[in-house]
């Protein structure tokens, strides 16, 4: 028997773990930290246990492109007979040094999400990274699935279910009291006779915000405390419960219909997480003393990658990416 899938988020902070510490420049408050993160939970020791296991497999190949770069630089620094003074380290070493052998991060990252292409396999309707689908249910509600998004329907006599697998979805739901229009995801349920409402499934928690109607929204064998939720308000579910509600700006919460991604200052790891359901591949922030940093603005979702560009620029960041398909954000320097 395989043991459950360990959450997404704790498998990236396995990863930026390992390469910290693999990167020649770690501190022992470095390897402190570390070890208190890895001594916090079981989760976070099988999550670093799974990328070493994963990384031995490759460490051949890792050697290979170590080796390869460093061939590289030496080729850059002396030509024919004529030496040309190195770049100074801070300027590139550092970087290189940092991030030598990451380049089949790629295969650790595929290793560790490979389970969540479950969810899109047995999915009725899912859209791709930028993709937005709009459609028509058998008893004329109507969804828009916002991107990197799955769901599955399962319509009875006596209820109209929608499983949310993963992402975001809006629903505009049409109106019968004897057949209750129910979502459910992961980590709690939003109920509802007709409406509209979006729900958003995270990796931790399920968020409902309202644009029109009433909506319940409860934790999975808690109907009897539900929240009840109107038109401008949002509230999340967890395995705490439900709760705090909270008074949103609809049209900026529900940007996405429009082609518009909305922050309003945000930290920059919640914007790169944001951005991750846009882009194909993973963008990861290197250096975790930038994941604080506040991003507001307003970005087209039709040109996902410059949004990354504009943020790089605007905050002095730059990025590496490798293999085409892992983005490494970090700031030079650091």
């Amino acid at each position: 028997m395989h043991s459950p899938p360990v959450e997404t988020t704790i498998s990236n902070e396995a990863i930026e773990w390992f390469s910290k510490l693999h990167s020649g420049q770690a501190t022992p408050e470095d390897y402190s930290r570390f070890e208190a993160w890895r001594k916090a939970s079981p989760v976070h020791a099988k999550a670093y246990l799974d990328v070493e296991n994963f990384w031995a497999l490759l460490d051949k190949p890792a050697q290979r492109v170590f080796e390869q770069e460093e061939a590289q630089v030496r080729r850059e620094t002396y030509i024919g007979p004529f030496i040309r003074k190195a770049a100074p380290p801070f300027a590139r070493r550092p970087v290189r040094r940092a991030f030598a052998g990451l380049s089949l991060a790629t295969a650790v990252a595929m290793f560790l999400w490979l389970p969540g292409a479950l969810r899109f396999w047995n999915s009725d309707y899912h859209t791709q990274w930028g993709e937005r689908r709009e459609f028509t249910l058998e008893d004329g509600s109507h969804i828009t699935l916002n991107t990197h998004s799955a769901l599955s329907v399962e319509f009875t006599l006596e209820h109209r279910v929608i499983k949310l697998l993963e992402g975001e979805a809006y629903f505009q739901v049409t109106h019968n009291p004897a057949r209750p229009f129910i979502v459910a995801t992961a980590h709690g349920m939003a109920q509802v006779t007709g409406t509209a409402f979006n729900v958003y499934e995270q990796d931790k928690r399920m968020t409902v915000t309202v644009s029109e109607g009433r909506v319940r929204v409860y934790t999975e064998g808690a109907e009897n405390q539900a929240v009840e939720l109107t038109a401008g308000l949002q509230a999340s579910g967890d395995e705490q419960g439900v709760g705090p509600v909270l008074r949103v700006d609809a049209q900026q919460a529900l940007a996405w219909r429009s082609g518009l991604l909305v922050f309003n200052l945000q930290p920059l790891s919640a914007v790169v997480d944001e951005l991750n359901r846009y882009l194909p591949g993973k963008i990861m922030v290197a250096d975790p003393r930038i994941r604080k940093r506040i991003v507001s603005g307003a970005f087209d979702l039709t040109r996902p990658r410059d949004i990354l560009t504009a943020i790089e620029k605007t905050m002095g960041l730059s990025s590496l990416n490798l293999s085409g398909a892992l983005t490494l954000l970090y700031q030079p320097g650091l």
